[in-house]
C-alpha cells in the first residue's frame, strides 16, 4: 500500500473565503480560483510549497460540511493520504479494523470526525521555468491529534497495523500539574507523520483536556508547516501582524550550554522566540503560532529541520508550557469533580523527566531485527574478504517507497536544497542524457529517502562490521545505470572508496550498495575483488585522489593488477549477487568495479557511505602540495579548532550508536 505523503489537507470552515483570505495575508499562500458545488458548497484551494489546503464550506446547516463546524468549529475534517496504491491500502485498513465511510471515496474514519482519505499519488509538477517566488513555507511536517484519555495505544496501534506505520518517538510531558503522553508515529516512506497526545487521567485536568472539550472530541490540534529559514519566516509573519508564544529568556541563556552553538544565532532565537532542539540526527527549530481560532482550539506551528528526523526532548515541553502561559482555551477548565485532584491522585507511573523513544534516538532494533544481524562468522569472513552480503534488512514497502521517492527526485523534488555547491558534486540532470546518474547528497535532500537510508538496522550491521559502537552516514549517492550496454559511463572500473576519503583519519570505513531491485551479473552489479581491503598499495607519486570517471580505464585495470602481483596475490573478482531487500558492504579498502547493463530495465541503487564514530578531518596534500578538498569540506560546520567536522548532523547524520 506503501501511503507516501499527505496530499493535501481538508479544512471544513464557517466561511472559506474570509479563512483562506487569512492564511494569504498572513502566511503567503497562493489561492486558486473559488468553486462553488450544485450543493452551495464553496471551496478554496491555497498552495505554498508542497502543501495544499482545501478550505470548504456550506450555507446549508444540514449539510456535513456545515454540521462539522458546528460541532468543531473550524477545523480539519479529511487528510488526504497519497499512496502508491490506494486500493490496496483500503484494502489492508479494512482488514485490520478501519471503519469505512465511503468506499467509493475510499474514506475511512481517522481520530474523531478526522476522516482519512486515500488517494493516488499526485503527478509530478513540471519544473517552474523561472526562478520560483521566494516563500515562508515548505511542506507539512507534521499533525498533531489531540485524543481521549486512555485512546492512545488503540490509537497507535491502528496506525501501525491499518495504514503501515510505525512508532518513532515517545515522550512523557509534565507542565505544571498537568501532564500528558505523545507518541510519534511516521508512515514507511518518512513522508506523513503523526504527533499523538492523550492526557494523563491521573494528573491534573490542563491544556489537552481543554482541547477535548472545546473541540468536541479528538481531533487535529495543529499543523506544522516546514520552512527553511524559520528566522526569516518568523519575522515576515510578525510583520504581517501573526502573533507567536513567547518562551523566558531562562531558556535560551541555558542553551550554549545544552546543546553548543546551534546555526542560528543565540540572540536571533531570544528575540523571535524560536526553541531549538535535536535527535541523533541533527537539529531542529520550532514555534507555535497564537490560535486564533474561536474556541482557541486549532492552531499552526512552524519547525526548521537541520538533520533531525524525529523530535528531541525539551523542545515539546517547553512548547507547551508556552501554550499554558498564554492562558486557557475558551472555556471553564474542569474542576476537581470531573477529574481527580492533585491530593487525591495516585503516583504517576511515568518518570519525571521527558524521555525518546529507544527506537530511533536510542538505536533499538527489535528480537526480528536482530536475527538479520552478520554473525561472529560473517563478521570474520567480511574481515578477511572485505565484503559481506545482508539478510534481508529493507522491507518491499520501504523499497517502494525508495522507488517512488527517486521518481520524484529525478522530477526534480527537493526536500532543501545544499546550502552551497561543492566542487566534486555528482549531481544529474534531465539535460545530461541517457548517461548513468549520480546524485549525492541525497539524504539530505530528500527525506523520504533518508529516513530509510538511518534506518538504525542498517548501522547496526555497519557497526558489527567495522568493530563500532557509533557509525555515521558519510555520503550517500543515488544510482540510476541506464539499460544500454554501450554507453561508456555504465562501466564502473576498478576502484576504491578510500581513495576519495583521504582527509579521514578512519581505515574502517565502510559502503552499504542497496540495489531497489534483484542485483545480478546481467544489469551490472557490484563486483568485489576478493580480500584486496588487505593489500599494501604500491607508492605511485601521483593524485590518488582523482575520480575513476577521469582516468582511462586501462590504466585503473594496470594499476590494479600491479597491486595484486605487488602482494603475491591474483585478481579474484566476485560478483554480488543481492536479492531485493539485501545490501552488500564493502570495506574502504576494497577495490571493487561494475559491469554494464545487459539486462532491459534500469539498475537501481544507493551507494551510503558510512563512517565508524572516531573518524574526523585531517589535512591531505596532492603531489602540488595543494590539500585535497572534499565535498563536505565546504558544506559542514568547523570544530573548535576550525576544520571540517565530519560529524555534522545536517550532512552526517548517525545512525547507530552502542553495541548491536
Amino acid at each position: 500500500m506503501s501511503i507516501q505523503t499527505i496530499t493535501h489537507v481538508e479544512f471544513h470552515c464557517a466561511d472559506a473565503d474570509k479563512t483562506a483570505a487569512g492564511l494569504q495575508a498572513d502566511y503567503g499562500f497562493t489561492a486558486d480560483a473559488p468553486a462553488t458545488a450544485p450543493d452551495g458548497t464553496r471551496t478554496v484551494g491555497l498552495r505554498q510549497g508542497t502543501i495544499r489546503l482545501r478550505l470548504t464550506s456550506a450555507t446549508d446547516p444540514e449539510h456535513p460540511v456545515a454540521e462539522y463546524v458546528a460541532r468543531h468549529g473550524d477545523g480539519v475534517a479529511v487528510l488526504a493520504l497519497g499512496c502508491t496504491d490506494p486500493a490496496a491500502a483500503l484494502e489492508r485498513a479494512e482488514r485490520h479494523g478501519a471503519r469505512v465511510l465511503d468506499r467509493a471515496c475510499a474514506l475511512i474514519e481517522g481520530f474523531g470526525d478526522t476522516a482519512l482519505r486515500l488517494v493516488p499519488l499526485p503527478a509530478a509538477e513540471p519544473a517552474p521555468e523561472t526562478a520560483p517566488e521566494p516563500r515562508l513555507l515548505d511542506g507539512l511536517d507534521h499533525v498533531a491529534v489531540c485524543l481521549p484519555a486512555g485512546t492512545l495505544a488503540a490509537t497507535v496501534r491502528f496506525c501501525e497495523t491499518a495504514l503501515g506505520f510505525r512508532t518513532v518517538f515517545e515522550e512523557y510531558i509534565e507542565v505544571g500539574e498537568q501532564a500528558m503522553d505523545s507518541k510519534v508515529v511516521q508512515s514507511a516512506s518518512g513522508g506523513v507523520t503523526f504527533t499523538l497526545i492523550e492526557p494523563d487521567p491521573t494528573r491534573r485536568p490542563g491544556q489537552i483536556d481543554e482541547f477535548l472539550a472545546a473541540h468536541g472530541g479528538a481531533g487535529v490540534q495543529h499543523l506544522a508547516f516546514s520552512t527553511r529559514d524559520i528566522a526569516g519566516a518568523v519575522r515576515t509573519a510578525r510583520e504581517r501582524g501573526v502573533e507567536f508564544l513567547t518562551t523566558p529568556a531562562a531558556y535560551f541563556d541555558a542553551l550554549t550550554d545544552r546543546l553548543g552553538g546551534p546555526a542560528i544565532p543565540v540572540g536571533t532565537l531570544r528575540d523571535l522566540h524560536v526553541l531549538v532542539d535535536q535527535d541523533h540526527g541533527g537539529r531542529l527549530f520550532q514555534i507555535f503560532a497564537r490560535s486564533t481560532h474561536p474556541r482557541r482550539t486549532f492552531f499552526l506551528e512552524l519547525i526548521e529541520r537541520q538533520g533531525a528526523g524525529t523530535f528531541g526532548t525539551a523542545n515539546i515541553k517547553a512548547l507547551y508550557e508556552a501554550v499554558e502561559r498564554h492562558g486557557p482555551i475558551a472555556l471553564d477548565r474542569p474542576t476537581g469533580a470531573d477529574r481527580p485532584t492533585t491530593v487525591d491522585r495516585p503516583a504517576p507511573a511515568h518518570p519525571t523527566e521527558a524521555r525518546p523513544m529507544a527506537a530511533a534516538p536510542a538505536f533499538h532494533l527489535t528480537e526480528a531485527e536482530r536475527a538479520l544481524l552478520p554473525t561472529p562468522e560473517e563478521v570474520a569472513h567480511y574481515r578477511e574478504h572485505g565484503w559481506y552480503l545482508s539478510r534481508k534488512l529493507l522491507g518491499d514497502e520501504e523499497l517502494d517507497t525508495l522507488q517512488a521517492a527517486t521518481e520524484r527526485y529525478y522530477a526534480g523534488h527537493r526536500d532543501r536544497e545544499l546550502p552551497v555547491r561543492p566542487p566534486r558534486l555528482a549531481s544529474w540532470r534531465p539535460g545530461d542524457g541517457p548517461v548513468q546518474r549520480h546524485n549525492d547528497y541525497v539524504h539530505f535532500e530528500s527525506d523520504a529517502i533518508g529516513a530509510i537510508l538511518r534506518k538504525p538496522l542498517i548501522g547496526a550491521v555497519a557497526a558489527l562490521l567495522a568493530g563500532a559502537e557509533e557509525i555515521r552516514i558519510f555520503q550517500s549517492t543515488l544510482i540510476y545505470k541506464p539499460p544500454v550496454p554501450e554507453e561508456p559511463s555504465n562501466r564502473v572500473p576498478w576502484h576504491f572508496d578510500k581513495h576519495y576519503w583521504q582527509t579521514c583519519t578512519s581505515e574502517e570505513m565502510l559502503t552499504a550498495f542497496i540495489p531497489f531491485h534483484d542485483c545480478r551479473e546481467e544489469n551490472g552489479t557490484i563486483t568485489m575483488v576478493d580480500g584486496s581491503h588487505r593489500w599494501r598499495e604500491l607508492p605511485s607519486g601521483e593524485d590518488s585522489t582523482r575520480h575513476f570517471a577521469d582516468r582511462d580505464r586501462s590504466e585503473l585495470e594496470g594499476i590494479l593488477a600491479a597491486n595484486a602481483a605487488h602482494n603475491g596475490q591474483r585478481v579474484r573478482k566476485v560478483p554480488m549477487l543481492i536479492p531485493r531487500g539485501h545490501m552488500s558492504f564493502h570495506h574502504c579498502l576494497t577495490y571493487h568495479g561494475s559491469g554494464p547493463n545487459l539486462a532491459s530495465h534500469p539498475r537501481r541503487a544507493v551507494s551510503l557511505h558510512l563512517q565508524d564514530g572516531a573518524n574526523e578531518y585531517r589535512r591531505h596534500d596532492r603531489p602540488d602540495g595543494e590539500p585535497v578538498v572534499y565535498n563536505h569540506d565546504v558544506l559542514v560546520r568547523r570544530t573548535d579548532d576550525g576544520r571540517p567536522d565530519y560529524a555534522d548532523p545536517r550532512f552526517c547524520p548517525t545512525v547507530w550508536r552502542g553495541r548491536p
